[in-house]
């Protein structure tokens, strides 16, 4: 059940990319958006989402708390995509000035891919909140590490221009929800 479960979540997750080539009609941006800098340093907190998803799927595969980890983010995944699809919300990037340090040519590389549709609900932000979620339980003990590391990556979309405020805020609100909408479901 699990790796059927896997599979439907990694099909779903490529959704993002169709709808991410959308062109967006709603920008979400606040006048606090602009005190936010621009740290390219960032961008390496911003990257460790793509190893705490998959790392959150390897230590919990054994647990009681794995499938619910894994119908969670196909919850939150598909209620992502189809607010991406009807609401095509994105997010005015900053030039990056050429130059030869790493972080910023880093950012370069993100904006090219990237194209800047999906704000809100935040990708990074959704699957991270639920990732730590479920590795709390899973680690009660060190729930704080991963309190922190859901902050830190949640920030680092402000941080490398990768959403706004009400992106990042909204997304954290929702998180909730969708746990909740998911355990129902999964009863």
């Amino acid at each position: 059940m699990k790796a059927i479960l896997l599979l439907i979540l990694s099909s779903i997750i490529l959704l993002y990319i169709p709808l991410n080539r959308q062109t967006p009609k709603y920008r979400l941006n606040i006048g606090f958006d602009n005190r936010i800098p621009l740290l390219p340093w960032t961008v390496w907190i911003y990257f460790s989402y793509y190893l705490l998803l998959p790392l959150s799927i390897i230590l919990t595969w054994n647990s009681r708390f794995a499938t619910s980890l894994l119908v969670t983010q196909i919850v939150a995944t598909a209620i992502a995509t189809i607010l991406w699809k009807i609401f095509p919300n994105g997010v005015i990037r900053p030039r990056i000035e050429e130059g030869n340090r790493f972080n910023e040519r880093l950012l370069r590389l993100i904006y090219s891919h990237d194209k800047d549709c999906n704000g809100l609900p935040s990708g990074h932000v959704l699957h991270s909140f639920v990732s730590c979620f479920f590795l709390a339980k899973l680690y009660p003990q060190i729930w704080v590490i991963f309190f922190f590391i859901l902050f830190a990556i949640s920030f680092s979309t402000l941080t490398t221009k990768q959403h706004y405020f009400v992106d990042m805020i909204g997304t954290l609100a929702l998180a909730p929800l969708i746990i909740e909408l998911s355990s129902i479901i999964h009863l």
